[in-house]
């Protein structure tokens, strides 16, 4: 319990640093079927200007919200200003994930407004618009 409210008091209260993701694991389905993927875990590091390293892990993250968290990947956690404790932080990978889709959405529109507009231009050039008799 008390290791819970630390984690939660860290995403409130923490100081914000970049970690290194060192391991990735598998774990339990996120369905009985397991068809909607699976939850993973992570372990990584965050090194400090004054040579200290401290570790952090989580686990049953969910990478349809997080996003990929592959080994190597350089992620935002927070930290305790005695470099004791660091947590992941979802709700920044969350926030970081969410605008990415929203600006893949946008590209996405964009192109779409893009392939209508050079396909009517075409057809004006052919002149194939056709007659409605």
């Amino acid at each position: 319990m008390l290791e819970k409210l630390l984690h939660h008091k860290l995403l409130r209260e923490g100081l914000e640093g970049k970690g290194v993701i060192t391991a990735r694991k598998l774990g339990a389905p996120m369905s009985e079927t397991g068809a909607g993927g699976f939850y993973i875990g992570v372990e990584g590091h965050i090194k400090f200007d004054d040579g200290t390293q401290a570790v952090f892990s989580s686990r049953r993250l969910d990478p349809h919200k997080l996003g990929d968290l592959d080994v190597g990947t350089i992620v935002p956690v927070r930290y305790s200003a005695d470099h004791q404790h660091v947590v992941l932080d979802t709700p920044r990978l969350e926030a970081l994930r969410a605008a990415k889709k929203h600006e893949a959405a946008g590209w996405a529109e964009q192109k779409r407004q893009r392939d209508i507009a050079a396909a009517d231009a075409k057809l004006a050039q052919e002149g194939g618009h056709p007659d409605h008799n």
